[in-house]
């Protein structure tokens, strides 16, 4: 396949994700939706990133722009979506109308933009899809390792930002993955999932923290609970799973243990 078929077949899953989501999201009665469309829009953001110098640069700040929109007015109401309901009963009468304004701010920006035109691509020579991908993921691991090195795992910021870096990372595996036909992408994929899975969940404590915050007015931090600092223990070990899975798409066994020395954590 093709760089520019690659890039085709994987930017219009995505775009049919969001599509695909986007009534029951204006409907409002289902929080899936809304996390699917959420979904949808960050594997077209990723692929937009991926394939980026593919494409006319002019289609490809167009919808950069209409995606980050949709990012900023789906936070919110995700959020309140995801923690509304826990929030302390006395809270939640206002936590409603937040969250209410929320989704009609989000209603209103899906309404003013335009979703179903995919860039187009630019002429020119490209590098065989393999070797294209190899760079690709190459540059992207060696980012994830480097932001997560040496990492405090109490600090949320730090966290967050690692986060982006290995959602970044899972997504152009799994976009390119079939570039390597025979090898096995299961064992990375797996590891930057269950990473994801323990960040994502803290990150949600954060947000929850958040909101609280704006309810009560409060500053003050309250400390970790047990769940969290249990989360925040098992990072390590997710963090080392995750340096030592093979990476599919290096070439031959002495490249393999090459890429586990430099990253060893």
């Amino acid at each position: 396949m093709a760089v520019a078929a690659a890039r085709r077949a994987v930017m219009r899953e995505a775009l049919d994700q969001v599509l695909a989501n986007i009534p029951g999201t204006l409907a409002g009665r289902d929080p899936e939706y809304l996390h699917q469309l959420r979904v949808g829009t960050r594997r077209l953001r990723a692929a937009l990133r991926v394939f980026r110098g593919t494409m006319r640069r002019k289609d490809e700040r167009a919808l950069l722009r209409t995606l980050r929109k949709i990012a900023e007015a789906s936070g919110p109401a995700r959020d309140w979506d995801v923690n509304a309901p826990r929030l302390p009963v006395s809270l939640r009468i206002e936590a409603a109308r937040r969250r209410r304004a929320a989704h009609a701010q989000l209603r209103r920006v899906i309404g003013t933009v335009q979703l179903w035109i995919l860039p187009h691509g630019v002429a020119g020579a490209r590098p065989a899809v393999d070797v294209f991908a190899r760079e690709v993921l190459e540059s992207l691991d060696r980012k994830a390792v480097r932001k997560g090195q040496g990492i405090d795992w109490n600090r949320a910021a730090r966290r967050h930002a690692l986060r982006i870096r290995l959602r970044r990372l899972r997504y152009a595996c799994e976009f390119l993955r079939g570039a390597f036909p025979g090898r096995d992408s299961e064992p990375l994929v797996r590891s930057l999932k269950q990473l994801q899975d323990l960040l994502g969940e803290l990150n949600d404590m954060e947000a929850a923290r958040r909101l609280l915050r704006e309810l009560r007015g409060k500053r003050a931090r309250r400390p970790p609970g047990p769940r969290e600092r249990k989360l925040v223990s098992l990072l390590p070990a997710a963090w080392r799973r995750f340096t030592w899975a093979p990476r599919f798409w290096k070439i031959g066994v002495r490249a393999e243990l090459f890429q586990r020395e430099k990253i060893r954590p």
